[in-house]
């Protein structure tokens, strides 16, 4: 069973939003354009706020509903698995060679489904770091950080946490070549 979460998961996750609305509404792939990421800042960026929008709540529902199929099928493991897999499924989607998101709102409507408190302390964290610095890059690094973390205080040494922890870690290092751009300095506000 724990199998068949982590496969479907994986499905779910690696569908990228992005790339498909990108390809079928603007007839351009997005990955050619601003980051090259399929994630929602970059077609926030280059399509506008309803695109964007719409990827987001997507790479977020995709978490959020391979959670529920993992505690359905899994319990409590199904769903540390699923997090895991829906994640990486987003990162590295089967669908564009490998190659696609960070992971940020597929964990977060991963971890939403999972418990709402802790999805919800990190969105707080998430928006605090945003509003202050206007960079989405720094509060996905700060607030993956933070839940690395936490995950271990919140739900005590369980496959849940190393979920988390590995997640957590796996975005932080997505955002590599943001993490540069931050040090000099180059990293674009997103208003």
């Amino acid at each position: 069973m724990i199998f068949l979460v982590a496969v479907i998961s994986y499905i779910l996750g690696s569908i990228p939003a992005g790339f498909i609305i990108s390809n079928l509404v603007f007839k351009t792939d997005i990955r050619k354009l601003g980051s090259g990421n399929v994630g929602a800042t970059n077609v926030f960026r280059n399509f506008g706020k309803g695109p964007g929008f719409v990827t987001f709540v997507f790479d977020f529902l995709k978490g959020t509903l391979a959670c529920y199929i993992g505690k359905k099928l899994g319990g409590e493991f199904g769903q540390a698995v699923a997090l895991l897999f829906a994640v990486l499924g987003h990162m590295y989607s089967f669908v564009l060679k490998f190659k696609a998101g960070k992971g940020v709102a597929t964990a977060f409507g991963s971890l939403l489904a999972i418990d709402y408190r802790f999805a919800l302390l990190l969105l707080a964290i998430f928006i605090v770091i945003l509003l202050l610095f206007r960079i989405v890059s720094l509060a996905s690094i700060i607030a993956a950080t933070i839940s690395g973390i936490l995950g271990f205080v919140w739900f005590g040494f369980s496959p849940l946490s190393i979920s988390i922890f590995l997640i957590a870690s796996l975005i932080v290092y997505k955002h590599k070549s943001n993490i540069k751009r931050l040090k000099a300095r180059e990293e674009k506000k997103i208003f």
